[in-house]
């Protein structure tokens, strides 16, 4: 498995030039490609392990079935990147960050040993990190969302506890108690880096 090691000053420059492009990009067209999300998502990332001291950082250039491996502990991260979204699947009004956390027929289940969840706002200029160990990423409820059919575990953060009541009572079958918990709890797993730290 081919892993680089990262250049923290090459991982800087992609953040201005994504943030660059995301500037000029919504002139076009609002709506940015998830690959750039995602990327972007992994190297606030890669930037936030480095300025907590961690120099071990390999990132897998799509080589594995995680995104980040802390190198001297031998710790796989998986890093999942939202924009705050309704995607048609609540009505309008009802926003939230959402992050996949298995596919529907995903033939290994542990594949990292911690989720990153990263939420962007519009800008790229914030970023949150929600994190989560395997077993608590695995504790979301199996769900069927309909025209995400793919989708076999999530976790949706909403926007606010109101946004929360409001999809409960819309759609009471896509909420999981995992959402509730996030939702209600958010500091319970924002920046809990001593999960991997």
């Amino acid at each position: 498995m081919k892993m680089d090691k990262i250049n923290i000053g090459h991982v800087s420059k992609a953040i201005k030039g994504i943030k660059a492009f995301n500037k000029y990009f919504r002139d076009i067209n609002p709506r940015i490609p998830n690959k750039i999300v995602g990327e972007m998502g992994e190297y606030y990332v890669l930037r936030e392990l480095h300025r907590k001291g961690c120099r071990d950082i390999a990132h897998k250039g799509g080589h594995s079935g995680f995104d980040i491996l802390l190198t001297n502990k031998g710790i796989k991260i998986e890093v999942k990147t939202s924009l705050l979204k309704n995607e048609g699947l609540f009505p309008e009004g009802i926003n939230f960050y959402g992050w996949r956390v298995k596919t529907r027929g995903q033939k290994k289940d542990e594949k990292f040993d911690i989720l990153i969840c990263v939420a962007l706002d519009r800008y790229f200029q914030d970023s949150k990190f929600y994190i989560f160990t395997y077993d608590e990423a695995y504790s979301a409820a199996d769900v069927n969302l309909g025209r995400f059919k793919s989708v076999q575990k999530k976790i949706n953060l909403f926007e606010n506890k109101d946004a929360l009541k409001k999809a409960e009572r819309a759609k009471p079958e896509y909420v999981t108690d995992l959402d509730r918990l996030v939702t209600k709890t958010p500091a319970r797993f924002l920046n809990q880096w001593r999960k991997l730290i």
